[in-house]
């Protein structure tokens, strides 16, 4: 007997009626998949390319060896019914038409479970030419969660470019920085590779007040990247971005400039990018406003959903960085409601590692915790933590 997993996609973030749903037929036009090494456990990702929003339900075999994903009132209009994936996590996926229904049926070398597998929709994007698309992520099974994304010590090695710090409290005057790619300085059509020049320097400055200051602000995800999705289907990307919206606000109002790495639901370097790519993109943002801190807002998640609280990661390559996660943390830690301080942690993380500025990474709470979803939902909560966060930010410019 198979074991049913019905699963309920989101219906709130399509702008469709329901019953349409029932009754228009939709196509499958392409298939795409990529593994993402850059999530605390990694997993590969098929992104299906839809004509209309479609339901669907899935279900996973006796052995746990066989998942079959069923998009309901489909038709298959792609030749690419056959994908070779990844051995470790997804061996292999195949579509098939069945009746009036599309079947995709993915293989994995191990026995999975419900635990293992998302399926969730994401709307069409007519900013971007993006059409609707069906998502499945399969997570690689018996791999515990890299200690790296909770705070344990990392093997510190210096970015290949070089930065200059500044802390003149009267200079206000802008450095140069030498670029050999083709960036604009405006997210999101930042064009960017895997690799900063090592011609690419930052005189970045870490004093003198927060008037004048340029701020780049990374909302974690966005487009197909969800980020960790909580148990009412509250997706990461979702809190991200108005908190990161609301702290630009907040820090204008303050005097500083503020740049976003994303500032709608999209991809920074392109859907379905490598990890690297599109971490790296989001880095080059900071590198070409010539920023003097990155700020990457994020929520945090765990298998256990009774574990809360709020943290701030550094990466120590400068000896600036401890300090902002510390003014940051200061303020943040004690939001009402949340599972406490957690502190600051040192992470290991990309878009800590390869600024050329001093940044953090703040965790706002763990959207696996239903209590913690449910405050993140709040336009309430979320002005707090872009206040708190852009006090934080001012204590650290005064030195």
């Amino acid at each position: 007997m198979l074991r049913k997993l019905w699963l309920a996609l989101l219906f709130t973030v399509i702008a469709f009626p329901l019953w349409a749903m029932s009754v228009r037929a939709a196509d499958v036009t392409d298939v795409n998949w990529v593994t993402r090494n850059d999530a605390p456990i990694p997993f590969v990702r098929v992104v299906l390319s839809l004509t209309a929003p479609v339901d669907a339900s899935a279900s996973i075999d006796k052995a746990g060896t066989t998942t079959t994903v069923q998009l309901k009132n489909v038709k298959l209009k792609t030749d690419d019914t056959s994908l070779t994936m990844d051995p470790k996590i997804v061996t292999k996926a195949q579509l098939k038409q069945s009746s009036k229904n599309v079947n995709v049926v993915l293989n994995t070398p191990n026995s999975i479970d419900v635990g293992d597998i998302k399926v969730f929709s994401l709307k069409k994007d007519k900013v971007n030419n993006k059409p609707d698309r069906m998502v499945i992520d399969i997570q690689q099974k018996g791999v515990a969660p890299r200690s790296v994304y909770y705070g344990s010590t990392p093997k510190v090695t210096k970015p290949t470019a070089t930065s200059t710090v500044n802390t003149d409290k009267k200079s206000n005057k802008k450095s140069s920085t030498t670029n050999t790619s083709t960036q604009p300085a405006k997210p999101p059509t930042v064009v960017a590779t895997a690799s900063q020049p090592k011609a690419v320097t930052v005189d970045y400055k870490t004093s003198g007040g927060i008037a004048g200051k340029v701020i780049t602000i990374d909302p974690g995800h966005g487009g197909s990247d969800p980020g960790a999705i909580g148990p009412t289907g509250l997706m990461e990307k979702n809190v991200t971005l108005p908190i990161s919206m609301k702290l630009k606000k907040a820090l204008e109002a303050k005097g500083a400039k503020v740049n976003l790495t994303r500032t709608t639901d999209v991809d920074v370097y392109g859907p379905n990018a490598s990890g690297p790519d599109e971490l790296q993109a989001r880095v080059d943002v900071g590198t070409a406003n010539k920023s003097d801190i990155f700020i990457s807002v994020h929520i945090n998640s765990f298998s256990n959903p009774s574990v809360g609280g709020i943290s701030t990661y550094y990466y120590d390559k400068t000896q600036y960085d401890t300090r902002l996660a510390s003014r940051i943390q200061a303020k943040i830690a004690d939001e009402a409601g949340f599972s406490g301080d957690r502190g600051i942690q040192p992470g290991n993380l990309y878009v800590l590692r390869r600024s050329l500025m001093p940044a953090v990474l703040v965790e706002l709470g763990f959207i696996s915790n239903p209590k913690e979803e449910a405050l993140l939902k709040s336009d309430a909560v979320q002005q707090e933590f872009a206040d708190e966060i852009a006090d934080g930010i001012e204590n650290y410019f005064r030195g």
